[in-house]
Order: structure tokens, then sequence, then C-alpha cells
């Protein structure tokens, strides 16, 4: 695939500069390893994507998590432009996140900065792929989604107000919405829930760091954005409210990111 866009690019006369390579997992970005991976990405540990790469393509590689790349694809081409302070929580199978600070990424001490899906919503809530309970990826990501839509599924309780199975399809996240959008209340309760949780972690990122602005991307952006807001005015300290709560504008943030880096060590910034 990598050879193949670079045949294309060569095609179109552009100058390849690099590969920026998107990945969940906790990324050593300096050595372009991913470290390791909760069950979500079983086995993805200890993964040299840089070496055989840069190898094969004879190009310089740079490797981030998925999340940091989403916030730099924000702070680069999003609503982050422009933006010194703000949190990026990305949503999809699991949860992932970026912070940008004083205009800098945050990796942290061992690479393990901005795993906002793992900030504590309740002491006794569902178990999370991390191996903890009660995490906000337990509620709102799509394998959480997808969780409480295989129980309604074996209870009777999603396929109901002249919603079907179309094609038998595995049950997943989608099916969960699409049974929300025909009426089913208990689809939609879980959504809810969903939200609600996403709005704890928010709240609780802006008292740590008070950024003007928090993106969510990813899928399931658009059914959390309102009440992740209604949350932080109802929930947040006062001093922490004056901040934006907006739902990405760009189809891949993280992937626009990765190609981000590249750009920045191109033109010998740092990201």
């Amino acid at each position: 695939m990598l050879q193949e866009a670079c045949c294309e690019a060569v095609d179109l006369n552009c100058r390849i500069l690099g590969v920026g390579i998107s990945t969940g997992g906790r990324v050593n970005p300096r050595a372009g390893i991913v470290m390791h991976s909760t069950k979500a990405l079983d086995g993805w540990n200890e993964i040299d994507l840089r070496s055989p790469i840069s190898a094969k393509m004879h190009l310089p590689v740079w490797v981030d998590n998925d999340g940091n790349c989403a916030a730099l694809g924000e702070r680069k081409f999003g609503c982050g432009v422009n933006i010194e302070d703000f949190i990026t929580i990305a949503t999809g199978t699991g949860i992932g996140g970026g912070i940008i600070l004083d205009n800098k990424l945050i990796h942290g001490n061992n690479f393990c900065a901005a795993e906002l899906g793992h900030i504590k919503v309740s002491l006794d809530g569902p178990k999370c792929l991390c191996g903890s309970t009660g995490c906000a990826e337990a509620y709102s990501s799509g394998a959480a989604l997808q969780r409480e839509a295989v129980k309604l599924n074996e209870a009777g309780e999603l396929f109901i107000n002249g919603y079907k199975n179309e094609g038998n399809q595995q049950i997943s996240a989608k099916h969960l919405m699409e049974a929300a959008e025909h009426g089913n209340q208990k689809a939609q309760a879980v959504i809810d829930l969903a939200a609600k949780a996403m709005g704890y972690a928010v709240t609780s990122m802006l008292h740590v760091l008070n950024p003007s602005l928090v993106i969510l991307c990813g899928i399931f952006a658009p059914l959390y954005v309102n009440e992740v807001r209604r949350m932080v005015d109802e929930d947040a300290l006062r001093s922490a409210r004056n901040v934006q709560i907006r739902a990405s504008e760009l189809v891949e943030p993280a992937l626009l990111g990765a190609a981000s880096i590249v750009l920045e060590y191109a033109t010998r910034r740092t990201y």
C-alpha cells in the first residue's frame, strides 16, 4: 500500500518527504516502537514500525499514537488551528486522546499522557479492556456500545419498532445507534449513559489542564458533544467553564496528524 501511494505521488510529480504512521497502543515516538497495548489490540506489543518501513521505502518514518496524531491533525488543519491549549478526544473502538499545551504535544514521562479513555468515571462500573473498571472507555467506546448492543439483542430488545437486522449482520455499535434512531428507548439510554461518562471525563480534564478548547473526534463525537457541553456547564468549576466543546470537522484527523509530523520535521520544526 505504501509503495502504491509513493508511485501515485511520483506520477503526480509530488515530492515525498517521509512516512507518518498513526497507530493504536502506547508509542515511543523517538524510537518508532509500539510499546504495549490493551486487549483491544492484543499482541500489539514491542513492535518496531519505523525500522522495517524506513528500510523498505528508503524514507524517514515517524510514528505516534493515534490520539496524539488526532490532536496534531486538529492543530494543523482543524478546530485547533491557532489555539495554544486544547484537548482532543478520539472516539472509536476505544477512547484515545491528545493534549496540546503551549502549542506543544504532551507525551508524558513514559509516553502515556492523554490516555483519556482510562479516566475513572465510576467506582464500580463495567470492566475495561485495560483490566480496570469504571473507565470512560468502558462506557463510551465502540467496544462498550457493542457489548451493550449484544446484551439487548440477546434479550430480544434490540430489533424492535420495525427495525430489523438485514442480512443477519454481526451485532455492532452501529446497530445500537440505528435502534436508537428507530425509537428504541433502551438503546437510547445506553448512548445517553455513554455521553454522560464522556462528560465526566472531560470535566475532570478541565479541572486538571484548563484548556480553552476540547475537540471530540470520531464516529461518536456527534452523539456525545451536546451532553458533554451540558455537563460541563452544570458540573465544572465556574472558572473552568469558559471552554469551547466542539465536534471535529475533519474526516480522518489522526491520518492528517501523522502527515503533519512529516511536514513539520521536514521544515525543521518539532512537534
